[in-house]
């Protein structure tokens, strides 16, 4: 059983957007962590970067990821590189991968919450600036 890990400095951050969302309503904007976890993973595949861990703890075990997470982790490390089809079945660096992927995002994710304006819920703020660069790329 591989243990899912994230920076020390963004493990708030997955908190925040698990279990309280807006902090004075108590609202969610991801059922999990692994939820979150899952979010910023496709950020980071979708700048293609991959940022390793520095200090890091836990988040959840690998036995919470369902098929389809895993489908999703397959994928990053195949259009990453179509030879390192032999790391399909190394659960730990499959893990790794998605670690350093997700460590990508969640940062583009933290900073996309901090410049988000204060009367917008942090879902719908989230939302909002994803779209706005969406839209600058154009």
């Amino acid at each position: 059983m591989a243990r899912v890990r994230v920076e020390n400095d963004y493990h708030e951050f997955y908190r925040i957007l698990a279990a309280d969302g807006e902090e004075s309503s108590g609202r969610k904007v991801f059922a999990t962590m692994k939820d979150a976890f899952m979010l910023a993973l496709g950020f980071g595949v979708a700048k293609l970067q991959r940022t390793p861990l520095g200090a890091s703890r836990e988040i959840f075990q690998d036995t919470v990821l369902r098929p389809g997470d895993w489908d999703v982790i397959k994928a990053a490390v195949v259009a990453e590189d179509e030879n390192q089809l032999q790391l399909l079945e190394d659960v730990e660096q499959l893990i790794r991968i998605a670690e350093e992927y997700a460590n990508t995002g969640i940062r583009m994710l933290h900073d996309m919450y901090l410049s988000a304006q204060p009367e917008e819920s942090l879902a719908a703020g989230l939302l909002n600036l994803y779209l706005d660069r969406e839209e600058t790329k154009l």
